[in-house]
C-alpha cells in the first residue's frame, strides 16, 4: 500500500473513530435519559359480534413488538404495533387478518393510581370488506407493587368518547377494562395482560349490534440505562 492511500487511510480514521465515540456516548446519554426499552408481544385475541343475524366469534394469535421512553418523572409514553389472523368459530363468521397500532401516555398521580390516555387505529381484513376502526381513550390504574417494586399488579377501566368505524355510526356507549402482572429483573421485564373493549352501536331497523374486543397479552422486553427499573410502566 502506497504512502499516499496509507495517509488517506489515517484521515478517514481520525475523522470515523471520533465520530463512531460520539455516536455512541450520544446514545448512551439518551439511554440513561429516557430509559428506553423494547418488547416483544405474543397476544390472544377474540372478537365477538352480535348484529341482530346469530352470533359471530373470530379468534386467533396476534404478534407484534412494543417501545416505550420515560421523558419525565412519573411519565411513560408507549407505542406498540400488532397483527395476526382471526379464525372463526361458527359459520356465522369469516375468517380475517387484523393489524393495530396504539399509543399511550401515562403519569403517576399518586403511588397507587395512574392516569393514561390513548390513541388506536385497528383494521379488520377479510375475503368480503375491509373495516377501519379509529379510538381514543382516557383512563385509570389502580397499582399494588411487591417485593421492592419488582412486581407489580394494576386493574382499571377506561372511557372511549371517540371511536369512528368505516361502514357504521358511532357507538352510543364504548368502554374498557383490563388487568396486569409485570415482573422486573435487572434490565429485563415480563408482563402479563388482559384488556376487554365492549362497544354498544345505535339500533337500527330494530336491530341492535354489540361488540367486544378482548385480548390476553405476554411481554418480554429489555431496558436500556443505567437504571434497571421504570418509574412508570
Amino acid at each position: 500500500m502506497s504512502m499516499r492511500r496509507l495517509g488517506a487511510l489515517g484521515a478517514l480514521l481520525a475523522v470515523a473513530l471520533p465520530a463512531a465515540a460520539g455516536a455512541q456516548s450520544l446514545g448512551s446519554r439518551f439511554a440513561d435519559r429516557f430509559q428506553p426499552a423494547a418488547s416483544a408481544i405474543v397476544a390472544l385475541a377474540d372478537h365477538r359480534v352480535d348484529a341482530g343475524l346469530g352470533f359471530e366469534r373470530t379468534a386467533g394469535a396476534l404478534f407484534g413488538v412494543q417501545g416505550e421512553v420515560i421523558p419525565l418523572e412519573g411519565t411513560l409514553l408507549s407505542i406498540r404495533a400488532l397483527g395476526g389472523s382471526l379464525d372463526t368459530h361458527n359459520h356465522a363468521a369469516d375468517p380475517r387478518d387484523i393489524g393495530e397500532v396504539s399509543a399511550t401516555a401515562r403519569w403517576r398521580l399518586v403511588p397507587w393510581l395512574d392516569a393514561r390516555a390513548g390513541f388506536t387505529t385497528r383494521t379488520f381484513s377479510s375475503s368480503l370488506a375491509r373495516q377501519r376502526w379509529t379510538s381514543a381513550a382516557i383512563g385509570a390504574d389502580l397499582r399494588m407493587t411487591m417485593l421492592e417494586g419488582r412486581v407489580e399488579g394494576t386493574t382499571g377501566a377506561q372511557l372511549l368518547p371517540l371511536v369512528r368505524v368505516s361502514g357504521h355510526e358511532s357507538p352510543d356507549v364504548a368502554f374498557g377494562a383490563s388487568m396486569a402482572l409485570r415482573y422486573v429483573a435487572r434490565r429485563y421485564l415480563v408482563g402479563l395482560g388482559y384488556q376487554l373493549e365492549r362497544y354498544d352501536f345505535p339500533t337500527v331497523a330494530g336491530e341492535r349490534r354489540l361488540e367486544e374486543h378482548s385480548m390476553l397479552t405476554l411481554r418480554a422486553g429489555y431496558r436500556f440505562g443505567r437504571s434497571t427499573r421504570a418509574s412508570v410502566d
